[in-house]
């Protein structure tokens, strides 16, 4: 219970903090997530609470590199493999050794060891923090480049020096020559089992799907289960754990890309899955940081506060340290960022390498990861080491945030969410108008235009007075279509006449305020106690049909065809005046009816009689249902569209609900594909008359794609 009560802590920290920086995009989203920790810290499930290193590297760590590799481009990666190595190697290492010679400087009373420990503590850079603070600026895509390669392999360069400076420590011996090979061997031995596992793993993926077995609740737990088994792996054998599972992702990645059309539900479902673990992983990072931190500040604070200055002195010193470092192995050109080989890096380039240094996950996990004892004796200035680096960390965060907004151009967006949703609207709108044209079964159409305005964002807004006006002349083709069943013998009056008055005092209750409600009810009592009222109501309606339907016939006296209920109905009323008032919740009362009545047919009937019955109530269902279409599909037009959608998706739900069919016809399916293919028509045309953005182009037809695919898969 314990466990379950931290994981959903964690995930509302991280998901509060998601939703804060939604409405505040201006502070990077770390800050909010480290926030979120620090609030965390209060409650008593995290009040003592110290990060597990191990568990936080399996669990976190593993899972956030494993993705990282597989969404790596393979290309790119081999042809800046130089500058890759340069870094996450050749720099990591100068920083290590450089740092731990300067932290000794100013923290003379502490082992060398330990300060080359510390130094290799902080020398791993998170790609996740610099994308998190330069979300609204333009980086430059090679520096940027850079930056996440680097990130990929120095977390083994700094996890690897930090093993071999702890075992220094406690054994009290360090030789150069079996450090260098050690290192090696759990470098290159890393990437090496990573390679191999991971070509195994897609053999044993391919082979699931060769065999039919690639469902996703078979490849989806395989995937999500394979960094977890290569890391395990790889630290068991004594190699770079981190490095395996960044080489196995890079081989799944290159897998990946090879199969881009097949398994196309598979690879949605585990992409976005993956989307959705890592970015709840990467919000985790940052939330227990902020609630480690007050933890250790007790504990520093109960050994040696009179250590702070030094303390504080020695992290900026390190930080300064690593930001001189990287600028000079940029402007000395040790580092490659340009794929043209004889161009040299620009200051503003070295500048934004210098400050990309930013350090988060890899960082935390080291510090935690020191032990808590050695020899029988608590570990010296553990405290004091993690405290260093939480400062790190943080002021790694703070500078680039308030520096490369400085030197860098605020990115502008190729579109706004308003282009988007007005572009979407009229794709829409396009396609049903097109549809509209080309056939002419209004009752065919109506669920496919349903369907179709779920694509659109927010609902427009809609007139309550058309509202009622068309949900009035609804309920008259309604009532003139089942008028005709009646009057043909089709169905027995009584049941013809109870079954429309209930759907309409049903439909009148859906749409009307609470006291438009009681005076309904109050009308239905006074028929209840006074029949002849009743009567006399219904006698008038019937004439009032008849008459309308004499007049139109008299009016169409070469049309001798039944009247088409809804095609003489009056003309909508002007709209000129908008009211703002909302629409009451159309469901509620909407399937009552039904629901008691075949509750009296099951109680009152035979069953023979009950089948009869529930066949006359369907036969009146889509008689009013088809007319009802029929109807709005005449009257519709630009200006009433948002009232008409409301009224079909009423009418809709309702004899969905009713006639409980899930069936899709043929022509159903077609006039989807036909839908789909005039809104990429309806893109294509637009763009190319309104000169839009290809980003805009490419959001569009990606959701055209999406929904296209989505309704596929569901309806297949």
């Amino acid at each position: 219970m314990e466990i379950f009560l931290t994981v959903a802590l964690l995930v509302t920290a991280a998901v509060g903090a998601n939703i804060v920086y939604t409405i505040f995009p201006r502070i990077p989203l770390a800050f909010y997530q480290i926030g979120a920790g620090l609030l965390l810290a209060v409650v008593p499930t995290f009040e003592h609470f110290d990060l597990e290193p191990e568990l936080f590297m399996l669990l976190i760590i593993s899972p956030l590199m494993f993705n990282d590799g597989q969404s790596t481009n393979y290309s790119l990666l081999m042809r800046r493999i130089r500058a890759v190595l340069s870094l996450a190697v050749g720099l990591a290492m100068v920083t290590i050794i450089v740092g731990g010679f300067i932290a000794h400087l100013f923290w003379a009373n502490i082992s060398m060891a330990l300060m080359f420990a510390l130094a290799a503590i902080v020398a791993p850079t998170d790609s996740v923090a610099v994308e998190s603070i330069t979300n609204s600026i333009e980086v430059p895509e090679h520096v940027m480049a850079a930056l996440k390669n680097e990130s990929l392999f120095n977390d083994a360069s700094g996890i690897v020096a930090f093993s071999l400076a702890i075992n220094a420590f406690n054994t009290g011996h360090f030789s150069v020559g079996s450090s260098i090979q050690h290192f090696l061997v759990v470098f290159l031995g890393g990437i090496l089992l990573g390679i191999i596992l991971g070509i195994l793993l897609v053999w044993l993926r391919l082979f699931f799907q060769q065999k039919s077995l690639d469902i996703i609740a078979i490849l989806l737990p395989f995937n999500l289960l394979t960094p977890f088994i290569v890391y395990l792996l790889a630290e068991h054998l004594g190699l770079s754990g981190i490095l395996a599972v960044v080489a196995c992702g890079v081989v799944h990645g290159v897998q990946r890309s090879r199969l881009r059309l097949t398994s196309t539900e598979n690879q949605i479902v585990t992409r976005t899955t993956w989307n959705v673990v890592t970015d709840l992983l990467n919000g985790f990072v940052f939330v227990l940081l902020g609630a480690s931190l007050p933890n250790v500040w007790r504990n520093l604070s109960r050994s040696d506060t009179a250590a702070l200055p030094k303390l504080i002195t020695v992290a900026i010193s390190l930080y300064l340290l690593m930001f001189i470092l990287r600028f000079a192995w940029s402007q000395l050109n040790l580092v490659r960022m340009h794929d043209t080989r004889h161009k040299r890096n620009t200051l503003k380039e070295s500048l934004v390498l210098a400050l990309g240094g930013v350090h988060g996950t890899i960082t935390l996990a080291m510090a935690f990861s020191l032990p808590l004892t050695i020899n029988g004796q608590a570990f010296p200035e553990r405290n004091a080491i993690i405290f260093v680096a939480g400062i790190i960390i943080l002021t790694s965060l703070i500078i680039p945030t308030i520096v490369m907004p400085l030197i860098l151009p605020h990115k502008s967006d190729p579109y706004t969410d308003d282009e988007v949703e007005k572009l979407v609207n009229g794709m829409v709108d396009f396609a049903i108008d097109r549809l509209k044209t080309t056939e002419a079964n209004s009752t065919l159409l109506a669920p496919v235009i349903e369907t179709l305005n779920s694509q659109k964002g927010s609902p427009a807004p809609t007139d309550t007075k058309v509202v009622h006006q068309l949900l009035a002349e609804s309920e008259e083709a309604q009532t003139e279509a089942i008028t005709e069943l009646i009057e043909n013998g089709t169905v027995d009056r009584t049941f013809g006449w109870k079954y429309n008055r209930v759907q309409m005092i049903q439909t009148q209750f859906a749409f009307q305020n609470p006291f438009q409600r009681v005076l309904l009810w109050a009308k239905l009592v006074g028929y209840r106690f006074f029949p002849g009222l009743a009567k006399h109501q219904r006698a008038k309606q019937v004439a009032h049909w008849q008459a309308k339907k004499a007049d139109w016939q008299k009016a169409h006296p070469e049309d001798q065809r039944a009247i088409e209920p809804g095609r003489q109905l009056p003309a909508r009323q002007n709209q000129s005046d908008r009211l703002p008032a909302p629409i009451h919740d159309v469901h509620q009362h909407q399937d009552r009816f039904s629901r008691k009545q075949i509750h009296n047919i099951k109680q009152n009937q035979t069953s023979e009689k009950k089948k009869q019955l529930l066949n006359t109530m369907k036969e009146l269902e889509s008689a009013g249902y088809n007319a009802v279409m029929l109807y709005l599909s005449s009257v519709e037009n630009e200006e009433n569209r948002s009232e008409i959608n409301v009224i079909r998706h009423y009418y809709m739900v309702r004899h969905n609900r009713f006639s409980q069919s899930d069936t899709k016809n043929e022509t159903e399916s077609e006039l989807f594909i036909r839908a789909f293919q005039f809104e990429y028509t309806y893109v294509q045309g637009t763009a190319s008359q309104q000169d839009l953005s290809p980003e805009l182009v490419s959001t569009l037809q990606q959701k055209i794609s999406m929904d296209q695919l989505v309704y596929m898969q569901s309806n297949g």
